[in-house]
């Protein structure tokens, strides 16, 4: 019985490695809304997402958690950090995803600039993929770039590129180049207490993947969240709960085979 579960969950890692993780975000608030994320502003998560959104109001430590289709084996476990500065803010992250069989750790710093209703942000990354047995390890430093533009206070507009340099891995037995994707979407405001996201998304691999989410304030301090998206398709919600010391956000994300994934960050604010 161990044997199978092992082996099924390697098949689900190779799935996760091709399409799957190519599409994914870091962060349960953008999890439950379908995974947008270019013009989510004052992200927590940002420095995964577009690095322009990041907030810069106060320190704030993150704490995330998203366990694929109910198998430990397989969970994304990240933490971040950011602090405003005079001009925006900057930010530190670090993520990792896999087991013994397959892992992907990554490692960011980045800022953002911000004059007005425009910003702008920039992030670098180092890769590191490492597979099982001996098929050997690789890593690759990629640079991303996002802007962001609060055209009305009901409208937002933001955009994202990723590894605009071309990274590629150095693997003992060969070289692959890093994923690159290109990402615009939109925030409206529906009205005072619910806000609409919508992304487009294309990674060079991939067909287009569309995405949308609203956030609704249903009571003080609480909000629910539900999203779609396409390439894979996923249905997702969540809740977040906004408190002067803390955020707490849960998630779930339904893929259509593979199954639920659920989620949780905790963002502690200095």
């Amino acid at each position: 019985m161990k044997k199978m579960r092992w082996g099924f969950s390697f098949w689900v890692l190779m799935m996760l490695v091709q399409p799957a993780i190519a599409q994914q975000i870091i962060g349960a608030r953008s999890i439950s809304m379908g995974m947008v994320s270019s013009a989510l502003a004052d992200n927590e998560w940002a420095i995964f997402a577009n690095p322009a959104s990041l907030q810069a109001e106060r320190l704030n430590i993150g704490f995330y958690g998203l366990r694929y289709y109910g198998f430990p084996e397989i969970t994304d476990i990240s933490t971040n950090a950011s602090m405003p500065i005079k001009f925006g803010a900057v930010t530190a992250g670090f993520s990792r995803f896999g087991n013994d069989l397959f892992s992907e750790t990554n490692m960011r710093v980045g800022a953002n600039y911000i004059q007005s209703r425009f910003r702008i942000g920039m992030a670098l990354h180092y890769n590191h993929l490492a597979f099982g047995g001996d098929y050997g390890s690789g890593g690759a430093v990629g640079m991303n770039f996002g802007v962001l533009f609060e055209i009305t206070d009901s409208f937002t507009l933001g955009s994202k590129v990723s590894n605009v340099n071309k990274p590629t891995y150095n693997f003992d037995v060969g070289e692959e180049d890093l994923a690159s994707d290109l990402s615009i979407g939109f925030g409206y405001k529906l009205e005072e207490r619910a806000q609409l996201y919508v992304d487009i998304v294309k990674d060079v691999r991939f067909p287009v993947s569309y995405r949308g989410g609203v956030e609704v304030e249903i009571v003080e301090s609480f909000v629910g969240r539900v999203g779609i998206s396409t390439e894979p398709v996923t249905y997702s919600f969540g809740f977040g709960y906004v408190h002067s010391k803390f955020d707490i956000n849960l998630a779930a994300q339904q893929h259509e085979i593979l199954g639920m994934s659920p989620g949780l960050d905790i963002i502690v604010k200095l």
